[in-house]
């Protein structure tokens, strides 16, 4: 089975509310859904449009150039893969 259009889209909009209020080590929150602040929003932009308009999945890295991390990413079409969207840490 594979994921509807409006599944799709969930599994967007909770990736994108999770960005948006993104706690700190201080316990406060940053909104890392912002192009300004975050490098990497253009793309995580025009990869979930490309997810939600095709049944094709997208798998891969973002590089989150602000803190020099890597951020890994599955949008999968088929239901038996679940969604990620990581920030890794440096080891």
């Amino acid at each position: 089975m594979i994921y509807t259009q409006t599944e799709r889209v969930n599994i967007v909009l909770d990736i994108v509310k999770k960005l948006k209020n993104y706690k700190i080590k201080s316990g406060n929150t940053i909104n890392l859904y912002n192009e300004e602040l975050c490098s990497f929003i253009i793309k995580f932009k025009e990869i979930t449009q490309k997810y939600i308009k095709e049944e094709n999945e997208y798998r891969g890295t973002l590089y989150f150039e602000e803190i020099d991390k890597t951020i890994e990413y599955i949008f999968p079409i088929n239901k038996n893969i679940k969604p990620l969207f990581v920030i890794r840490k440096k080891l």
